[in-house]
């Protein structure tokens, strides 16, 4: 079983409400994209009223892959400052 990892997003304050329509429609093709192609990663969007954080589980700890930079792209072009938690290794228990 291979090592997974967990990491977020964390955007304060949340985006406009219309551009959380296209990081859903990202995060929706990216997580098709990866199952797909039998990779782990996957994203979830996650709204609270101060804050939007996108939680994002990967077989890698690494965020600078091209999925990251489309997402981070996106984040810009809205204009929405964001910071990225360190990757933490999720237990694989048995």
């Amino acid at each position: 079983m291979r090592q997974l990892w967990a990491y977020a997003y964390r955007v304060v304050p949340p985006p406009p409400a219309d551009g959380l329509g296209r990081i859903r429609r990202l995060l929706d093709t990216e997580n098709a994209s990866a199952f797909e192609q039998a990779r782990a990663w996957a994203a979830q969007l996650i709204l609270e009223q101060r804050s939007t954080q996108i939680l994002v589980v990967s077989d890698s700890p690494n965020h600078n892959g091209a999925v990251n930079h489309r997402l981070e792209h996106e984040l810009e072009r809205l204009e929405a400052p964001y910071r990225i938690t360190e990757p933490v290794a999720i237990q694989n228990r048995h």
